[in-house]
C-alpha cells in the first residue's frame, strides 16, 4: 500500500508474469503465480512445487518477484546481480520443500539523488526496465523516482511568469540534474533542449507505470524552497536567502523565506503540475540544504522551513508523506 493510501493495491499477476518471462526467458509456463491476500500491508512470499511447475505466491508483484529471486538463488544456484541480464536455465530444479518468507519492513527504500546522474542520466527504457526488475527481485518497494523533474520545473516556472531564458539559466545539464534538484547548483551544463525534457516525461511515465504495476510506491519530488536566482526579476518583493557556497567553489543558491507567501505558491504549483504529469503515490522526497549550509542556523528558521515544505505538499495532497533522507553532511 502507498503510505498515505486507503488500502493495498490488488496484485497484478500479469505484470509479475511478464517479469518472470523477462528474467528467465523460455520458462514462463514452468511457473504458476498466485496472490497472497490479507498480509496486513507487510509483504510475504511462498515458493513450492506443484507437479512439474514451481509455484510463486506473493502479497504483491514485488513479493512474487522476490519469490523468484529466492528460487533462483537457493534452488537454481544463480547469483542474481547487477547489471541484470536474462538468466538462461536448462531444466528447472524442483523445490525440495515449501518455503514461506515474510518481512517486518513495510518500506524498503532504494536510491539517493546522486544515483540519477553518473551513468543513469543517460539510461534508456531497456536499462531502466532491467533495473526495475532487479529492484523487484530484491524486494525493493519504495524507489526514488525523480526522472523528468526538469519537465515539472519548466511548467511551474512558465506558470509563474519566468521567461524561457530564465528557465534555461536555472535548469542544469543532464550530468548535474541531481545537484540541481537538491539545490546545490543552478544552470551548470545547460541549457537543456526541449527535446530532452519531453523525452524524459515519456521515460518517467514508463518507469512509474512499471513500478506501480509491480506494487511499488515510487517517491516523487517535493518543493524545497530552492528557486532561480532570477526570481527578483519576476517577483521584485520576494524574500529570499542565499545558502553557503557548495563544494568546488560553486556559489550559494537561493531559497525562498518560509514565511513568504510565494513559498506556498511555488510549492503547491509544483505538486499540482507533477501530479498532472506523473500522478502521485502520496510520497514526496525533499532534501533541503544538502551538503550546503542553510542561510541561518536559527532553530525557528529551520523549523519554519520544515513546516513550509510539508504544508505545500499537504495543501494539494492531504495524504502527503514527506520522505527525508538522513545523509546530510
Amino acid at each position: 500500500a502507498s503510505p498515505g493510501a486507503a488500502g493495498p493495491r490488488a496484485v497484478d499477476l500479469g505484470a509479475a508474469a511478464a517479469l518472470v518471462a523477462r528474467v528467465v526467458p523460455g520458462h514462463g509456463s514452468d511457473f504458476r503465480l498466485a496472490a497472497i491476500e490479507g498480509s496486513g500491508g507487510l509483504d510475504v512470499f511462498e515458493v513450492a512445487q506443484d507437479g512439474g511447475r514451481i509455484v510463486l505466491r506473493g502479497s504483491s508483484g514485488v513479493a512474487i518477484a522476490a519469490a523468484l529471486n529466492w528460487y533462483l538463488e537457493h534452488v537454481a544456484g544463480v547469483n542474481v546481480s547487477l547489471p541484470l541480464q536474462p538468466i538462461h536455465l536448462a531444466a528447472l530444479r524442483p523445490v525440495p520443500a515449501p518455503v514461506r518468507v515474510s518481512t517486518p519492513y513495510r518500506i524498503r527504500y532504494f536510491f539517493n539523488y546522486c544515483t540519477f546522474s553518473y551513468s543513469m542520466a543517460w539510461w534508456d527504457w531497456e536499462q531502466w526496465q532491467r533495473m526495475i526488475d532487479w529492484m523487484a527481485l530484491k524486494g525493493i518497494n519504495t524507489p526514488l523516482a525523480v526522472t523528468g523533474q526538469e519537465a515539472v520545473w519548466r511548467l511551474v516556472l512558465q506558470d509563474l511568469g519566468f521567461s524561457r531564458e530564465q528557465i534555461a539559466g536555472f535548469l542544469v545539464g543532464p550530468a548535474y540534474l541531481p545537484w540541481g534538484w537538491m539545490g546545490n547548483i543552478d544552470g551548470l551544463g545547460g541549457p537543456l533542449p526541449d527535446s530532452w525534457i519531453d523525452s524524459h516525461i515519456a521515460l518517467e511515465r514508463r518507469i512509474l507505470e512499471r513500478e506501480r504495476a509491480l506494487g511499488m510506491t515510487p517517491a516523487l519530488q517535493g518543493f524545497t524552497g530552492h528557486v532561480p536566482a532570477s526570481i527578483r526579476q519576476v517577483f521584485p518583493d520576494a524574500r529570499i536567502h542565499q545558502t553557503g557556497d557548495w563544494s568546488a567553489g560553486f556559489s550559494g543558491t537561493w531559497f525562498l523565506d518560509p514565511l513568504d507567501p510565494l513559498f506556498q505558491r511555488f510549492g503547491r504549483r509544483f505538486i499540482e503540475r507533477q501530479a498532472e504529469l506523473f500522478g502521485t503515490d502520496h510520497l514526496y522526497a525533499a532534501d533541503p540544504f544538502n551538503e550546503i549550509n542553510p542561510p541561518s542556523n536559527d532553530s525557528t528558521f529551520l523549523a519554519g522551513m520544515g513546516h513550509a515544505i510539508y504544508a505545500s505538499m499537504q495543501a494539494v495532497d492531504p495524504d502527503a508523506v514527506w520522505l527525508l533522507q538522513g545523509w546530510f553532511l
